[in-house]
């Protein structure tokens, strides 16, 4: 999410239905000997320029839990200030659970792993579901390698930090989850979610989504930024988070008609996808055999390809974010291979959706981004560039090229295998042959 997107224009009244409002003693759960059908766990990682919209969408999930099915439950984790809790919202009202020192950090894999243990001891469900509700920057390298491997999700400054700036007490920005971390964390609990959905920013990317292959059914996001108000919560909790059966499709359109409807959102707009990981090797497989083919070791034209995000410096010089269906089909020329690869993707890739424009960067119509049906598949890629080298000093993520070599995803599809890359990480050093000869005096 973007924090200078972020605020809720909306001022509650109701302060009852707060968590504020909740008792502040630990409690035990009742009735959870029965499995339910689902159980979602909300994580909001909110120690950040976002803490103002807990509040907010908080009161939202309270809302929608008056119309759950009982056998349902949701699970709300808050890290917001000196200290962070776990309420059980239901319809009969929301319920303290746990509460947690000033010293445990959001985004530390190890609380994510706890919670989803305890969650699955004390909650035991028919399937599960896990919103990861923060900053993030998709699968980009950290900021800071001595806190983090991935800025990939959250950030948290930590209880005596600055969260309106995202910075730590020391001025460094907030501690990071790498998205490996999150998936082991995901794997080491026990629970298999069906759906992992972000509520943050350029998550839906085909770099992150493959880390998170084997921990859950669905990835669903944004490749976009998400505008800081986030997901209505109080519609997903009718259409998506408890669909019976899980229904993906809900959570694309149906936060894409929020956009569309309440008036908080203005004119930013949004577009989300989902991805069935079962695909993705699959995927994998067959873009190898693309990017072997057609790929070779001159820098892809991608002048006109729809990126969702802008080589800035204002954005650190994150990378472009390149609709991945889009990339491939520049780079393939034969019919017959386009349909082989897109049939791939397609069995993959599922419910691209999106309002007419995305308009993030600034309120001027020159900024929006037009995203035409057919034409995006809302997964983002990255591609190797000579740009990216030359800023690398100037980039707070390092070298993208040689982050993006490191991922499973350049490995699987090809792209660590390329004689461009190949030789944008190691130039081929001058030889006697091609070094020019210098005039003696």
């Amino acid at each position: 999410m973007l924090h200078h997107l972020k605020g809720k224009w909306i001022i509650f009244l109701t302060t009852a239905l707060a968590l504020g409002a909740c008792q502040t003693e630990e409690t035990t759960p009742e009735g959870t000997a029965d499995n339910g059908r689902r159980t979602v766990l909300v994580y909001m990682n909110a120690r950040n320029s976002l803490y103002n919209n807990v509040q907010a969408d908080s009161l939202e999930i309270a809302l929608g839990a008056r119309e759950m099915n009982p056998e349902d439950r949701i699970l709300l984790y808050v890290c917001k200030d000196a200290k962070s809790y776990l309420y059980r919202i239901s319809a009969s009202g929301t319920r303290l659970l746990m509460q947690f020192g000033k010293d445990l950090n959001a985004s530390n894999p190890k609380q994510l792993e706890m919670l989803l243990k305890w969650t699955r001891e004390n909650f035991p469900s028919k399937s599960y579901g896990l919103v990861l509700w923060s900053h993030s920057d998709g699968w980009l390298p950290s900021t800071n390698v001595s806190r983090a491997g991935s800025r990939g999700f959250g950030v948290d400054v930590g209880a005596d930090g600055n969260p309106w700036s995202d910075r730590t007490s020391d001025g460094n920005l907030g501690y990071q989850m790498n998205i490996t971390d999150l998936a082991q964390a995901v794997s080491a609990s026990g629970i298999r979610p069906e759906f992992i959905f972000f509520d943050s920013c350029l998550m839906l990317g085909v770099e992150a989504a493959y880390d998170l292959r084997n921990v859950t059914d669905w990835v669903i996001g944004s490749p976009a930024q998400i505008p800081g108000v986030g997901a209505q919560y109080q519609d997903m909790m009718k259409q998506a988070l408890f669909s019976q059966p899980l229904n993906p499709q809900a959570f694309t359109e149906g936060y894409v008609q929020q956009a569309s409807s309440y008036p908080e959102y203005g004119d930013m707009g949004v577009v989300l996808g989902a991805i069935k990981t079962e695909k993705l090797e699959a995927l994998a497989a067959c873009t190898k055999s693309m990017i072997g083919k057609y790929a070779d070791g001159q820098e892809p034209d991608l002048n006109g390809v729809l990126a969702y995000d802008r080589y800035l410096w204002q954005y650190f010089y994150r990378p472009e974010y390149y609709d991945l269906k889009q990339v491939m089909l520049r780079l393939i020329t034969d019919e017959a291979d386009r349909q082989t690869w897109l049939q791939a993707l397609e069995a993959c890739v599922h419910y691209p959706a999106a309002t007419p424009y995305v308009n993030f960067w600034s309120n001027y119509a020159s900024d929006r981004l037009y995203l035409n049906p057919g034409e995006f598949t809302a997964v983002s890629t990255f591609v190797p560039q000579q740009r990216y080298k030359d800023h690398a000093a100037d980039c707070i993520y390092g070298d993208l090229n040689q982050a993006f070599a490191d991922t499973e995803w350049a490995q699987a599809s090809g792209w660590s295998d390329n004689a461009y890359l190949k030789n944008l990480l190691n130039p081929t050093p001058p030889t006697e042959e091609n070094t020019p000869e210098t005039e003696e005096n």
